[in-house]
């Protein structure tokens, strides 16, 4: 115990040593840096810090500018000449239904794919074709990778589909229940469409106030709805969306639709969930074979097996 205190004591005392030592050496330097903190209120460090991402900043904006900007619009300019009407028109609806990912233009997005096509390969090619003793190896993977490189923006795309599907769907019953309640307490349909979509946030709400935005612009209800509808790819909100404007044209009460719309879709969920327990059992099958009974064979039988194996037999 003894040994323990004399070595802590030595320890903290060496400490205080060092750091007098040091503050005596570092006195002015700590008188300046007080004094200059007390009258920029910042101190040498962080200004000087700051000046250099400011300068670096300024450096990066002119190697964009001069470099990488010429290069882009050239790529853009010849993807516009070379892409056809159709091909612009079936991106444009991929967008759409991915929720328009940056804002991004049937053109931009060939840009992206074409720029990552390119730089993977030339970037592949920059660092292992000079050093590679194989250069078609070294070729077939820079054109192989520059390849994905250019496809991998369509799985993007299907992925934020898909993922906007399931947020939509996910929150559509909630958001009705709500909407039935705003209307039934006496709201008009713009109304509480308005303060329901501020209480929710997700694509819904947000395609929601783009439609209303139309109807503020002078759009009609229908036209608003019907392009709602195709924004949306859906295929249960489709169809609520088709009920909602079939109601209003029938001149049928809308709280009355939209609490038969959303047992809809509450039973459709229920559906869903039933499928994907049913679909369990068949997807737990492949792991189960290749994973767990392996496992299992291999601590029940494996004793048994070097037992036999040493002995030579039973």
């Amino acid at each position: 115990m003894e040994g323990i205190f004399f070595i802590v004591s030595t320890f903290v005392f060496s400490v205080l040593v060092i750091v007098g030592i040091l503050l005596l050496i570092y006195k002015k330097d700590i008188e300046v840096e007080r004094r200059i903190v007390a009258y920029y209120g910042t101190n040498v460090l962080s200004f000087n810090h700051k000046h250099d991402k400011k300068s670096e900043s300024k450096k990066d904006g002119l190697l964009y500018k001069r470099v990488i900007a010429p290069i882009i619009m050239k790529i853009r300019v010849e993807v516009t000449k070379r892409m056809p009407k159709h091909s612009t028109r079936e991106l444009e609806q991929r967008l759409r239904d991915a929720g328009r990912p940056f804002n991004w233009t049937p053109i931009d997005f060939r840009v992206v794919q074409v720029s990552l096509a390119i730089g993977i390969s030339a970037l592949l090619l920059f660092l292992f074709f000079p050093s590679a003793e194989n250069k078609l190896n070294v070729v077939f993977f820079a054109v192989t990778l520059g390849g994905i490189g250019a496809i991998y923006p369509s799985f993007y795309l299907d992925g934020k589909k898909k993922d906007r599907i399931k947020a939509v769907e996910k929150t559509m019953s909630d958001f009705f229940d709500m909407l039935t309640l705003t209307i039934e307490a006496g709201m008009g349909i713009d109304q509480a469409l308005t303060k329901v979509c501020k209480q929710f946030k997700g694509p819904l709400s947000e395609e929601f106030m783009t439609t209303l935005e139309d109807m503020r612009l002078g759009k009609s209800r229908k036209d608003a709805f019907y392009e709602l509808r195709s924004r949306v790819p859906s295929e249960q909100f489709q169809s609520i969306i088709t009920s909602i404007i079939q109601a209003e044209q029938l001149g049928i009460g809308m709280g009355k639709v939209l609490k038969s719309l959303t047992k809809r879709i509450r039973e459709y969920q229920r559906e869903k969930a039933r499928e994907k327990a049913m679909k369990a059992p068949v997807k737990m099958l492949f792991p189960m074979i290749f994973f767990i009974f392996p496992s299992l064979f291999i601590v029940i039988l494996g004793p048994f097996a070097i037992y036999l194996f040493v002995n030579g037999g039973l």
